[in-house]
């Protein structure tokens, strides 16, 4: 299994999350943006701050989403031999990428688990290498390949 290959199906589904967030933000947008001599009840100008906040909070993600995405995108050409940020982990039937959060996929008949720093399993397999064993809820885990 190839790291570019698994880097870039993460980065399709991570680019459709972007694609997500920046419908999100326009719509919001939009139902921020009402002519004030139109707004005639009390209650529209509630909805109107109310989508202007969530406006704000879909850019804050956006903004972040595209941070990592850049990051992702820089992955592409390096290796790794030892579980850190950016590298990719291979288990007998499973995938992680450590650097970004997505939801799972499968590729190739593989779950794929996209983890951050603040997943609650990052500190148990930080630093492990091809062989060693993880423990992942009930489940022993070896890693058979770090990409």
């Amino acid at each position: 299994m190839k790291r570019e290959e698994v880097l870039n199906r993460i980065i399709e589904e991570h680019t459709k999350v972007i694609e997500n967030l920046k419908n999100s933000v326009n719509r919001f947008q939009s139902a921020s943006d009402l002519d004030e001599n139109d707004t005639l009840d009390p209650d529209d100008f509630a909805r109107q701050t109310e989508a202007k906040d969530l406006q704000l909070r879909f850019k804050q993600m956006l903004d972040e989403a595209e941070k990592v995405h850049v990051f992702a995108l820089a992955e592409k050409n390096k290796e790794h031999d030892v579980v850190e940020d950016g590298a990719i982990l291979e288990t007998d039937t499973t995938l992680f990428f450590i650097g970004l959060s997505l939801p799972h996929f499968t590729f190739e008949g593989k779950e794929v688990f996209c983890i951050t720093k603040d997943a609650a399993i990052y500190q148990s397999i930080l630093g492990k290498k091809v062989g060693d064993k993880f423990e992942l809820g009930e489940e022993t885990l070896q890693i058979v390949a770090i990409y």
